[in-house]
């Protein structure tokens, strides 16, 4: 290696690089670049380090390095840029690791198990562009060194350990902060007052315990996250910028209406997550966000009809207006959303038949209109929810992508399945759109259900429980093989179980009681295994017959069983033609006395 004794950059990142920090560029002093990123490589730090005097940038990042970090760091006195993020380093990091480090523009420490203990009295001898220290030991009070740092750009504390309130020098002293990452901290008080003096572009402050009302903010603002905090009082009415692509306040206590400005004047919104606040009144009709994704409204108190504002957004993803008053009608241009993969409308007061548009949703992935007042028939052409068919999806994988922003947080997301609420996403991403779901349950839905409701075989989760259905369970349910739970309990359905119930391998929750089902169970180690779990599967139904149950079949034939119950109770065909020739009788009666009469 003598003839790389002159190297000036060393780029050896991402590859498989494995061991320890290689030994052999301890020869090359005179290195500017030192990039070892995104490797496998384990170990300490070297303290050879300290003799590449010239090195501007030490990029380690992405391995797996372990211990604490030697304050032989220090002594890299032209360094600019230090990039040590994603390790498995810890120790104390203080005042000595940058004693002469007096060039330092970009740090990132993030990812380690690193304690900060840099003195409130300390004044850094660099000036940061970017400070990164995303799950390092800050707290618990604020980091009062960066106050120094008036040229700083991006600053990331998230999951720090901080304990206290924003500083009073906070908006003075960092007059060119664009990007702010303070969130899963123990923040608390009110937000800055003058935030809006600011020329922040983003902003993530979620699950901290913030109190107070929404300030004015900076009307630069592209991305602001306040969730999870314990914020109060209307927002204001000119809140919004009309750079704002994302807005996500949910889990506080804000009250009042939605200002016109956010819905009319942010035409670039694309992110609008307000759920779980205490937020009222009818949302503003206009077409200014035209391009939104995913709006979530869910759990407060908005009312009125189905938000006419939505008509226009074709890029509309992923809706939620869960928990609210809205009522009336659904409306036939829902199913011109085509774009659409979650629609959950469930506990609100909707009424009227399901639109036939809105089959056309062939993206669709997530459907909860449950507890509402829905009536009137499945549509007919439900097999063309085509993201829910194997077939569809096999044959076009890539025709429905559902796009996630990079920060976006959603708030939790409750299905009722398996004979609960279950949270299908919290904290983290929204939920696994895998999960293909289907719940009209607690509604006024009549009339037989539809065969095709057979060929959305992809359908994991089904709910038409306490409606109004008709008529037999099709034996083709049975190739729904990915469902997972089945529940058609508390309706009017006849006949009897279909035998193909006991092939379906995935099946963990299943509940057909109370209905009007005849005949014998089928039989199956599946289906006996979710009798022993769930008991009361079966119950209601006085004409089922045969194990689990106790009311042994007096028949092979079921049909034969289902015809004695019914005769028995005077329900037959013999009552039937009984009261027919009664009723011949009785008018020839009454006919032969007429004439009498005359």
């Amino acid at each position: 290696m003598e003839q790389l004794t002159n190297l000036v950059v060393l780029d050896l990142s991402d590859n498989n690089i494995t061991g320890p920090v290689p030994a052999f560029i301890r020869s090359m002093a005179g290195l500017v670049v030192l990039d070892l990123s995104s490797n496998k490589m384990e170990g300490p730090i070297p303290k050879f380090i300290r003799q590449f005097t010239s090195l501007r940038t030490l990029d380690l990042s992405n391995n797996h390095l372990n211990g604490s970090v030697p304050y032989e760091i220090g002594m890299l006195t032209n360094m600019i840029s230090l990039f040590l993020n994603n390790n498995h380093l810890d120790g104390v990091i203080d005042e000595g690791h940058f004693a002469n480090v007096r060039s330092l523009y970009y740090i990132d420490l993030s990812y380690n198990s690193f304690k900060i203990e840099l003195s409130s009295e300390w004044r850094p001898p660099f000036r940061l562009c970017m400070a990164h220290f995303a799950s390092c030991q800050m707290g618990p009070l604020f980091p009062a060194w960066l106050q120094w740092q008036v040229d700083i750009i991006e600053i990331v504390i998230s999951s720090a350990g901080i304990i206290d309130k924003f500083p009073h020098w906070f908006c003075s002293s960092l007059p060119n902060l664009l990007y702010l990452n303070m969130s899963d901290n123990q923040l608390y008080g009110d937000l800055p007052l003058h935030m809006g003096n600011m020329s922040l572009d983003e902003v993530y402050l979620s699950s901290n315990l913030l109190t107070g009302q929404v300030p004015p903010l900076p009307i630069t603002l592209t991305h602001l996250d306040i969730s999870k905090n314990s914020l109060s009082g209307p927002l204001p009415s000119n809140f919004g910028s009309p750079k704002l692509a994302e807005l996500s306040l949910f889990s506080n206590r804000i009250t009042g209406g939605i200002p016109r400005s956010l819905i009319c004047q942010c035409e670039e919104l694309e992110i609008l997550d307000l759920a779980n606040n205490y937020f009222e009144g009818e949302l503003p009709s206009c077409a200014g966000i035209r391009a939104i994704k995913n709006i979530e409204l869910s759990h407060n108190s908005f009312f009125g009809e189905f938000p006419s504002f939505l008509e226009n957004c074709t890029a509309l993803q992923f809706l939620d207006l869960a928990g609210n008053k809205f009522f009336g009608r659904l409306p036939p241009w829902i199913g011109n959303l085509v774009r659409l993969q979650f629609l959950r409308l469930s506990h609100n007061m909707f009424s009227g038949n399901i639109p036939t548009n809105l089959t056309n949703l062939a993206c669709l992935k997530y459907l909860d209109v449950a507890g509402n007042g829905i009536s009137g028939l499945l549509p007919r052409h439900i097999w063309n929810l085509k993201s829910m068919r194997q077939k569809h999806w096999e044959a076009n994988p890539l025709t429905c992508i559902y796009s996630e922003p990079i920060e976006y947080h959603s708030v939790s997301l409750y299905a009722t399945t398996k004979g609960q609420q279950r949270d299908y996403g919290s904290s983290g991403r929204i939920m696994d759109l895998n999960t293909i779901y289907f719940d009209l349950s607690s509604n006024y839905l009549t009339g037989e259900l539809p065969e095709e409701l057979a060929s959305l075989d992809l359908l994991r989760n089904l709910n038409l429980s306490r409606n109004n259905f008709t008529g037999n369970i099709a034996n083709s349910v049975g190739a729904m093989q990915f469902l997972e739970s089945l529940d058609l309990s508390r309706n009017d359905l006849s006949g009897e179980i279909p035998e193909s119930l006991s092939n379906m391998t995935f099946l963990s929750y299943l509940d057909m009681s109370y209905n009007n089902l005849t005949g014998r169970i089928p039989s199956g180690s599946q289906l006996d295994t979710l009798y022993a779990a769930y008991p009361s599967m079966y119950a209601g139904n006085i004409g089922l017959c045969g194990p689990p149950l106790k009311n042994n079949c007096t028949s092979t034939d079921a049909s034969k069983q289902d015809h004695y119950t019914r005769t028995e109770q005077g329900h037959g065909p013999e009552f039937f033609y009984l009261g027919l020739i009664c009723g011949i009788i009785a008018g020839i009666l009454v006919v032969y006395c007429s004439l009498l009469l005359k």
